[in-house]
């Protein structure tokens, strides 16, 4: 079942604050338990110095007598705090024994505390155990005392309650994280949430087709701008795509239509004998036929292309020898227009396919005699790189404006299309043009300046 992301936020949090809070419990428990024990048993050892250290002071050093009142009251206060004292000369003759005393109440008080810190604290291997004590005034022996308490250590009402309220602070702060971490995992979620949901809302209207739609790119983290720009591009790509479809139909259905409907009009007005069938007018639908048959054949040529049915057959070639090869099959065409056509660059060798690359550059000149007034120029550059070969075609000519510029590889795309019209041009040059030069693993780009130049540029690699 699919959560919403403020769900899973939200969720994921508290889980992550809860399983640290355990962690922290734990090693709290463990760390400040290990240490408390340690408190103790050092606190225990304390009281049993201290406490045969008080039992010293009841020993009178110029009558040899111990004040076996202070020692008894002494005694029984220890006795209350769990410690079981019983003392002897140094003959080893009991001066006083809290167990002969009050046998009764010493078994109560051991009973309490071993049940306890068995059902308290969870200590069952821990028990009484006697400690002896040398008692020394001065520098001398007296007497000893023999201490029984509670070991390893041991834990009164007010230890048992601080470890308890130290064990409830840390669950209510992990109970508050969790809420906290919930709360902030779903505000999280919902500032995150928000554009991602335009973004999708973006995308359903693009699959509509509604390729218009932009969404606002000021979001809040890198990562969404970068989402937000891609959709945002992926929208442009598509709504100029869909526009050169339409495109695409409208100028296809041109370059075949007047073709068609100039050879129906002959045939039927021939056919209704209203004109007479003569060579000229047959030769007259011949050539709008053969103008039908060469858009279809480079069509069929840029579908193969495309296809990456092109097998080249690339050989090392004199680029320059290529060109100026190139500019002498167009030398009528450039002198009837009287433009100069020039070479600038050494003899470089790059392995092409000769009969497709030639084409390209048919193309490309092609296009600069179509495009340059009378008495203009065109000028052909060769450039090296460390790693590549530039050819680039300049031309003196009308130019491209820039809202055509990134569209004039696309199939029948018309920069000026009652002009290239008029120039008998298929619409499909420049694209096969691109195919064979990216088939070379090149590419071509062109460069203009309306009514100034035109540069195209063709970039391959060394071989």
């Amino acid at each position: 079942m699919n959560k919403k992301l403020s769900t899973v936020f939200a969720f994921g949090f508290s889980l992550i604050t809860f399983l640290i809070i355990f962690l922290i419990f734990i090693i709290a428990n463990a760390g400040i338990g290990r240490q408390y024990k340690n408190h103790l048993q050092l606190q225990q050892k304390e009281t049993a110095d201290t406490i045969s250290i008080g039992i010293s002071h009841q020993y009178n050093p110029k009558n040899n007598q111990w004040n076996q009142d202070y020692i008894h009251g002494y005694g029984m206060y220890a006795l209350k705090e769990g410690y079981i004292i019983k003392v002897y000369d140094t003959k080893n003759k009991v001066i006083w024994d809290a167990q002969h005393h009050d046998m009764t109440l010493c078994h109560q008080i051991m009973g309490k505390i071993s049940k306890q810190m068995k059902e308290k604290s969870y200590l069952n291997h821990g028990g009484f155990k006697k400690y002896r004590y040398s008692i020394t005034s001065h520098g001398k022996i007296i007497g000893y005392s023999e201490i029984r308490y509670y070991t390893p250590y041991s834990m009164n009402e007010y230890d048992f309650q601080f470890l308890h309220s130290l064990n409830l602070c840390l669950i209510f702060l992990g109970i508050a994280a969790m809420i906290a971490a919930g709360i902030a995992g779903w505000f999280l979620s919902k500032f995150l949430a928000s554009p991602i949901e335009k973004v999708i809302e973006t995308t359903q209207k693009i699959a509509d087709g509604t390729y218009e739609i932009r969404i606002n790119s000021n979001v809040p983290t890198l990562e969404l701008k970068h989402l937000t720009t891609s959709v945002n591009r992926m929208a442009q790509f598509l709504e100029n795509q869909e526009a050169l479809r339409k495109r695409l139909v409208t100028d296809m259905a041109h370059e075949l239509r007047t073709p068609l409907t100039n050879v129906s009009s002959y045939l039927e007005l021939m056919a209704d004998g209203i004109w007479e069938v003569t060579p000229k007018r047959l030769n007259t639908c011949y050539q709008e036929l053969l103008r039908i048959c060469t858009i279809i054949k480079r069509l069929d040529q840029l579908q193969n292309i495309e296809k990456e049915n092109l097998k080249l057959s690339p050989k090392l070639t004199d680029i320059k020898s290529m060109i100026e090869k190139t500019c002498q099959a167009f030398e009528s065409q450039l002198f009837e227009k009287q433009i100069s056509c020039s070479i600038r660059g050494s003899h470089s060798f790059l392995f092409v396919d000769s009969s497709f690359f030639s084409q390209v550059l048919s193309n490309l000149l092609s296009n600069a005699i179509k495009y340059t007034e009378p008495n203009g120029s065109i000028l052909w550059v060769i450039e090296e790189t460390a790693s590549d070969v530039l050819i680039k075609i300049s031309d003196n000519g009308i130019g491209i404006s820039s809202k055509d510029l990134p569209y004039i590889f696309e199939r029948f795309y018309r920069a000026d299309q009652s002009r290239q019209r008029k120039s008998g041009g298929s619409g499909i040059g420049l694209t096969i043009t691109k195919a064979i030069v990216q088939a070379h693993h090149g590419s071509i780009w062109a460069e203009s300046t309306p009514g100034c130049m035109t540069t195209f540029t063709i970039k391959l690699k060394k071989p």
